[in-house]
């Protein structure tokens, strides 16, 4: 929820920027509680891995315009090298990577069906997808602290740069949404 708070603040200070959301369980957590008025989501079923080329081309769409994407630290590993091509051709974005060290969308699935006992394979390393992000020539940034995702994000859009801002996140369910009536 943090994450989102922060996420939602950057956008609201821009309102020309885009949100992009991935799937899987963090993907949820942006479509439920950020705000903007420009959004690109794949849908609560919808495949996971898009983000990164999804927020290259919501910034070609509106140079000069924020765009946002959400996405898990699972997911990045679909498209990670399309960082390359974002620096090459200069395509700035930030990637708000949730970095929980695991496929959480799966592990719940496995909580809920077997319970915590038979949970299996799900682990990922806590991997620095920041530095990976600055090794190609782009900007990247590791948060511990919910407190200082703001200034990231600032520091991120700033830099003028394909952006990775690796988050450090609990490992948690995404939210259930129910519409009134």
């Amino acid at each position: 929820m943090e994450l989102c708070r922060a996420v939602d603040a950057f956008l609201e200070r821009h309102p020309d920027g885009t949100l992009i959301c991935d799937g899987g369980e963090i993907g949820q957590w942006p479509q439920a509680l950020v705000r903007a008025g420009r959004r690109l989501i794949n849908g609560v079923s919808g495949t996971i891995g898009a983000s990164i080329p999804f927020a290259i081309a919501a910034a070609l769409e509106r140079p000069g315009a924020p765009v946002v994407a959400v996405l898990g630290d699972g997911t990045f590993g679909f498209h990670m090298a399309e960082f390359d091509t974002a620096v090459r051709y200069r395509i700035p974005f930030v990637a708000v990577v949730g970095n929980d060290a695991r496929w959480n969308a799966e592990h719940q699935i496995q909580l809920r069906s077997y319970g915590p006992e038979r949970t299996r394979h799900c682990d990922l390393l806590p991997t620095r997808y920041d530095a990976v992000v600055q090794a190609l020539g782009g900007f990247g940034v590791l948060v511990t602290e919910a407190a200082e995702l703001p200034a990231a994000l600032e520091a991120a859009q700033a830099s003028g740069l394909p952006a990775c801002i690796n988050v450090m996140i609990a490992s948690v369910a995404a939210p259930v949404i129910r519409r009134p009536g």
